[in-house]
């Protein structure tokens, strides 16, 4: 089976060496996506248990158009009733960067009326659209000439992980959050300490990660549940596996911040989880906690002046540069923003940065390695 994972941009590498441990074959990578290959067990897998999969894609049919009415004519070339029956719903999800369509509603259009107008011709009966909560979901992607119409075997975007019923300000994508982790380089034994918590996604997927515990671990429904070749037993027997090897962190995980509401949600959302005995979290300003340890790792997520103002944010940035050097002496420091300006404010020397998009944000992964004494930025 030819399958394409689809993760976000500057992600691929990491993905594509975590589909190799799931067991796929032939990865390569491309843009935002990694093509491989496998059987039905690693696509649910790979649905199941990775922490950077954005959507699961299982290419149906791809060919050249020459002009726009030409892509529901190649399309009614498909058996659309072996994916699809008149009695599911359907969705079409679509890309389209072509000169044929200044509006791309237009070419999603013409593929969703190809699907029905192929299946009404086989069956008398037509398939109705549903939005909200399909059965079958559609991806569409048209590049120039070049279109790739694929089945998504996901459905919702797999950094939906179920486990939070509510965010605070500006949260950060789940996948985002494990890519950085990975990217940190923690090895689940020191202390992971994420000051500036929010409502925790990073603390959570790094907790889970300790724990190897799959990522969609809390979901309940993927839209391969509704394929005809839905192999529920098979699927069943994926999840225990996997759940059997969670395991009880050893690392301290530790969310610090000064909002009371911020802390709140996430005491309550550990509560309910059942997690609250794993994740230590404190109500204090950053710049008054004190720790202790050497050969931590601090995660930080800082305001960018973005989504979140601040009065001073070169002050602010500056602040964080000198409590870190000030306080955290043998700790390694990782800080995500796209404030350019302001990262400069930090005032201490990088050893690695690494370009990661928060949403449309382009941002700067940055690592500080804590020595005792001054440093000046590289």
């Amino acid at each position: 089976m030819q399958i394409a994972v689809k993760t976000q941009a500057e992600i691929e590498p990491l993905l594509a060496e975590e589909l190799k441990s799931l067991g796929l074959k032939n990865v390569e990578t491309g843009n935002r996506l990694v093509y491989c290959e496998g059987e039905m067990k690693h696509l649910y897998r790979i649905n199941y248990e990775s922490r950077l999969a954005l959507k699961v894609l299982v290419p149906i049919t791809q060919f050249e158009i020459k002009d726009a009415k030409d892509l529901y004519t190649q399309a009614m070339e498909t058996n659309w009733n072996e994916w699809l029956t008149s009695g599911q719903t359907f969705v079409v999800r679509f890309s389209i960067y072509s000169p044929f369509f200044s509006n791309t509603l237009y070419g999603a259009q013409l593929f969703k009326d190809a699907i029905v107008d192929t299946i009404r011709k086989k069956t008398g009966k037509r398939p109705n659209v549903d939005l909200k909560n399909p059965d079958i979901v559609f991806d569409l992607h048209i590049n120039g000439n070049s279109c790739v119409i694929s089945a998504d075997s996901s459905g919702e975007p797999l950094f939906k992980r179920n486990y939070k019923t509510k965010s605070f300000k500006a949260p950060l994508n789940e996948i985002l959050a494990a890519a950085m982790i990975q990217i940190s380089g923690w090895d689940k034994k020191q202390a992971f300490i994420n000051p500036m918590c929010g409502s925790g996604t990073l603390l959570f997927e790094a907790l889970f990660y300790a724990e190897n515990r799959p990522s969609q671990f809390y979901r309940k429904d993927w839209t391969f549940q509704n394929w005809k070749d839905y192999d529920k037993d098979l699927f069943e027997e994926i999840k225990e596996k996997a759940d059997a090897g969670i395991t009880y962190p050893s690392a301290r995980i530790i969310g610090i911040d000064q909002d009371a509401t911020a802390i709140r949600i996430l005491r309550k959302t550990l509560k309910e989880l059942g997690h609250d005995d794993k994740v230590s979290t404190q109500m204090t300003d950053f710049f008054d906690w004190k720790h202790r340890g050497e050969d931590d790792i601090l995660v930080i997520n800082p305001p960018y002046d973005e989504r979140m103002k601040l009065e001073n944010v070169q002050q602010f940035y500056q602040s964080i540069g000198d409590y870190l050097k000030n306080n955290f002496q043998g700790n390694t420091a990782w800080i995500l923003t796209s404030n350019k300006t302001a990262m400069k404010s930090i005032g201490l020397k990088t050893s690695a940065r690494k370009i990661l998009f928060n949403g449309p944000l382009e941002c700067r992964f940055l690592k500080y390695e804590l020595f005792s004494g001054s440093l000046k930025p590289s």
